[in-house]
């Protein structure tokens, strides 16, 4: 991880044991500069990725990132945390939704980049290069300015069955009620799972607000998974999580006006109307079922609505 740092951040000075070093990862190409903080430990240990802010409009997750880059002292740490917050620089100060100002793309469906592509995806290839280095890769996200959600974790099944289950125990240790499995290539922990690297992706926050009551249990979430590979001294904590098989992502057919008809967390069955979109006169346009059964994770919130946004997810429980 120190290695790569070095090729990636012109002029960056000798990376000492014990030391916190701060600075912008350029994005080659582009006018992105990604903020840095790596903690290099005085011990031996892993070496841990942490972004925040893939999406701009996710405030809960990028504040963590800045706090514990602030807070995390390389004398207590084991091993190398680099933690970029926020990544998505431009679309953070844009307070944009999802997408990217330069090119329009989504970020997390982007990996694992281009070299040579738009802005998003030359962002994606330079996370993606420090996943390949890293141990653990740890993506905190949140809702987003039109989003609300319950907090839960995904982690990926998209690589060998040993880090999916790395990945699967990390998450539940977050305390997060609810983790589920994903079979998505093209986020951010497909990428880290198509080259052997486990993770997760943990969401947190409401409607682009954030305070510091959600911070500092993201951090305490944070760190709690961190104590569990000893890259920071204290006790691990174990929690009772419901596990479920598959998130259901339904999105939109027209633009117009959303109107869901359930609540987050709510129990819906295979076939349950969960909402419609109607145009300006109120004419309904189409309506959106249930695809199975399961729980409402995160529901968009905005009366606005574009074609081919997502709606809701549903997280789907496990065969018994």
């Amino acid at each position: 991880m120190k290695e790569l740092i070095k090729q990636l951040v012109p002029g960056i000075k000798a990376l000492t044991d014990g030391i916190k070093t701060t600075g912008h990862i350029p994005v080659a190409g582009t006018p992105i500069e990604m903020p840095f903080t790596l903690i290099c430990g005085t011990k031996q240990g892993k070496d841990i990725l942490i972004t925040g802010g893939v999406h701009g409009g996710e405030y809960p997750c990028i504040e963590t990132a800045i706090q514990l880059a602030k807070e995390l002292d390389p004398k207590e740490v084991a091993g190398t945390v680099l933690i970029i917050h926020p990544v998505n620089t431009a679309a953070f100060l844009a307070r944009m939704q999802y997408y990217g100002p330069y090119d329009g793309k989504n970020l997390n469906r982007v990996f694992p980049g281009k070299a040579t592509g738009t802005v998003s995806e030359r962002i994606a290839y330079v996370v993606h290069q420090l996943q390949k280095e890293a141990d653990f890769f740890i993506d905190l996200h949140g809702g987003d300015i039109h989003e609300s959600l319950i907090p839960f974790v995904i982690y990926s099944n998209v690589g060998s069955k040993e880090v999916s289950e790395q990945s699967r125990q990390a998450a539940a240790l977050l305390g997060f009620p609810y983790v589920v499995g994903s079979v998505s290539e093209n986020g951010s922990i497909g990428g880290a799972a198509t080259v052997g690297t486990p993770g997760f992706l943990a969401e947190l926050g409401q409607c682009g607000r954030w305070n510091q009551d959600e911070v500092e249990q993201y951090k305490a979430a944070v760190k709690n998974v961190l104590r569990s590979w000893a890259t920071i001294p204290g006790q691990v904590h174990t929690h009772q999580v419901e596990y479920l098989e598959r998130m259901l992502v339904a999105t939109a057919l027209h633009e117009g006006c959303w109107y869901p008809e359930v609540k987050l967390e709510a129990k819906v069955t295979k076939g349950q109307k969960l909402g419609e979109i109607r145009d300006f006169f109120g004419t309904k346009l189409s309506e959106y079922h249930a695809e199975g059964d399961g729980i409402v994770l995160y529901l968009v919130t905005s009366l606005a609505i574009t074609a081919n946004d997502p709606l809701y997810a549903i997280g789907v429980q496990a065969a018994k």
